[in-house]
């Protein structure tokens, strides 16, 4: 841009003004194209976002108020609703706010889960989860409260909720490799570009103390006040200052695509890869350059992340919580991580990441980390049906943690369960 100014002083200076004029065109021309390319790739689960703070209309609002606002977490699954799962994989959430384990109702009730959409098991259907598939290894009942892109912090929380009015002898808190980073979100659009309507609690630590952060807006009307409670957000958000100030694009954006050049390929490479869908060596290729080298949000950040000090103080204080939480309540504790389709890649490919952490929790808790018997299985892409589990890796996922209840905890454990 500097240079491009230099020229046109230029030839302002020497009389051609014909050749400014045309520079001067250009420059319009590219800053057009600039802000055309950026509105165009900007949105929900985008790589690149506008600095402007987005408008949330009221019909956008009703959507996600039927479809499970929260003002203590967010946002919940709906007690007695069933849908379709990206319209094909049905689900049913009963009275007390679990998915459907159906045919195990009547077994005796020993296992509660809650955790993010790895645990609520997207893109399967309700036969299918590796709830359903524990139930049947340890003739059980087993509840589901996953909610999708839960953090541990709201994990905890949803569980201080339902646990007393669902009391299990087992307690599952589990959680994705990205766990890390939610935790340290308030509005989820600071660091998961245009999720624009995921405002959620956070925990600080104060004094040496977790010191929880309720949920700014917990008020419809708050919605569409939200420039009032931006300054507050901005401040208890990791996210602000860390990465959306620093990668936000702003006018001019010919200026914001030279200067965040990295975030325009990231964005061109993730259109390219939901277009090629599992396509051999292409997609591979580009798997390899966003995973390994452009993804600022993905992977690289949870690998930065892991060996941050506050972010990994907050998830094993985290940890702790639910420790003390289950010795009040007298359930066995359990943690897992549950490694994403990236997650796997980078590991496979490059190297673990969270390992000590896994290490770190595993002298509080039973600590089960599911992507060695993934991996272990040599299925590949039958792992996932898209980005969730597929049935075949929730039955790896159930039969794993069967064996380690039945090793760690079979005074737990009743019927068949204790004793195979």
């Amino acid at each position: 841009m500097l240079v491009l100014a230099g020229l046109l002083a230029l030839c302002l200076a020497s009389g051609r003004y014909l050749a400014a004029a045309f520079i001067v065109i250009g420059l319009v021309l590219a800053e057009l194209a600039a802000r055309t390319l950026v509105a165009v790739l900007s949105g929900r689960g985008a790589a690149l976002v506008r600095e402007k703070t987005p408008r949330i209309t009221a019909r956008l609002l009703d959507q996600f108020y039927d479809a499970g606002f929260d003002p203590e977490l967010g946002w919940v699954r709906k007690p007695n609703t069933s849908k379709l799962d990206l319209g094909k994989y049905p689900y049913s959430i009963d009275a007390r706010g679990s998915r459907a384990n159906p045919g195990h109702e009547g077994l005796p009730l020993q296992i509660g889960t809650y955790g993010d959409s790895y645990t609520f098991c997207r893109e399967v259907e309700d036969e299918n989860t590796w709830q359903w598939h524990l139930a049947e290894e340890l003739g059980c009942n087993v509840l589901n409260f996953g909610v999708g892109n839960y953090g541990l912090d709201q994990t905890l929380l949803r569980m201080k909720r339902e646990f007393p009015r669902n009391p299990t002898p087992i307690t599952v808190a589990a959680m994705v490799p990205q766990g890390i980073a939610r935790n340290l979100s308030v509005w989820k659009h600071y660091n998961e570009f245009g999720n624009v309507l995921a405002f959620k609690p956070r925990f600080e630590i104060e004094n040496g103390r977790l010191r929880l952060i309720p949920n700014p807006i917990d008020e419809r009307e708050k919605f569409f006040r939200l420039e009032e409670f931006l300054p507050e957000i901005r401040r208890n958000d990791f996210f602000y200052e860390r990465r959306f100030k620093r990668e936000a694009f702003r006018p001019p954006y010919l200026a914001s695509c030279v200067t965040r050049l990295p975030s325009l390929l990231l964005a061109g490479a993730k259109a390219a890869r939901r277009a090629l869908g599992d396509k051999g060596a292409p997609a591979e290729a580009l798997d390899a350059l966003i995973y390994g080298r452009l993804d600022g949000g993905g992977v690289l950040q949870l690998e930065a992340l892991y060996r941050d000090g506050q972010a990994t103080e907050i998830l094993l204080r985290l940890v702790d919580a639910f420790v003390d939480y289950a010795k009040g309540v007298d359930t066995f504790p359990v943690l897992m991580v549950q490694p994403m389709r990236d997650d796997l890649w980078y590991i496979r490919n490059r190297r673990p990441f969270y390992q000590e952490f896994m290490q770190e929790a595993g002298t509080r808790l039973l600590a089960l980390d599911l992507a060695p018997p993934l991996l272990a299985s040599g299925a590949g892409r039958d792992l996932f049906r898209i980005w969730h589990y597929s049935p075949k890796a929730n039955r790896i996922v159930a039969k794993t943690l069967a064996e380690a209840l039945r090793r760690h905890a079979p005074e737990r454990l009743s019927g068949r369960g204790a004793d195979d």
